[in-house]
């Protein structure tokens, strides 16, 4: 059986936005919008909302049961990357749901914009395609391809961020760039415990449309204008 862990990481000390998992985004808060979507996916699984306050867990105790732990204050900080928070999660469900899981999956919060296939195509990636990880992306221009930046120099003189820009005169040279987009992350124990990286392994590119991930008002701002445009 293909078990999944669906991890939403849900921190409280936001500074951006005051409690910014569970702002409300188109009558529905982000942290709500996460639970929900992860319950839509049909693959036995769990869903463990990693948050250091237990009022996050109390906004949803009428979605799914409480978490087995709060997540300890020692990965709580603003400094702590999504490796570790998986790495405690896994561990955490694992013990406590005694289940060996084929797959973890990460849903941030602040990207209500992910669509149902997105969180499908990156687990069918793991569990049918046998990739380490998935993560999705959207193409970045190639007006604003890392090969065209600039930066300031010791001097604050402004020159070209990477040396071989200099060399590219044209469009038409520039490989195809992604970045990622928050909207769903997944990868294997394996990957996840001897890896500790989503990228040292063989990643599975999913390929969105360009998605909005918030980080300030202005974008939860945009985010709900799209979902209500889209009825969502």
């Amino acid at each position: 059986m293909n078990n999944i862990l669906f991890v939403i990481p849900a921190r409280s000390g936001s500074k951006g936005i005051k409690n910014k998992n569970i702002q409300s985004c188109a009558n529905e808060t982000l942290l709500r919008r996460s639970v929900k979507i992860c319950k839509t996916i049909d693959f036995p699984s769990d869903i463990y909302v990693s948050t250091d306050n237990q009022e996050y867990l109390d906004h949803i105790n009428d979605l799914m049961e409480n978490a087995p732990t709060l997540r300890p204050k020692n990965i709580s900080g603003d400094l702590i990357g999504d490796i570790e928070v998986l790495t405690h999660a896994f561990h955490t469900c694992e013990k406590y749901y005694k289940k060996n899981y084929q797959c973890i999956v990460m849903i941030q919060p602040t990207s209500p914009l992910r669509k149902k296939e997105h969180i499908i195509r990156s687990i069918e990636a793991i569990i049918s395609e046998n990739f380490d990880s998935a993560v999705t992306c959207h193409k970045v221009d190639k007006k604003y391809h890392p090969l065209k930046s600039l930066t300031l120099n010791q001097s604050n003189k402004l020159i070209h961020y990477l040396e071989r820009e200099e060399e590219i005169i044209a469009r038409q040279q520039l490989k195809e760039t992604f970045i990622r987009n928050g909207a769903c992350y997944a990868i294997t124990p394996r990957q996840l415990c001897l890896g500790k990286t989503f990228f040292k392994g063989n990643t599975k590119l999913i390929l969105t449309d360009q998605l909005v991930s918030i980080d300030n008002i202005e974008e939860l701002k945009l985010c709900e204008k799209i979902l209500f445009e889209n009825n969502e």
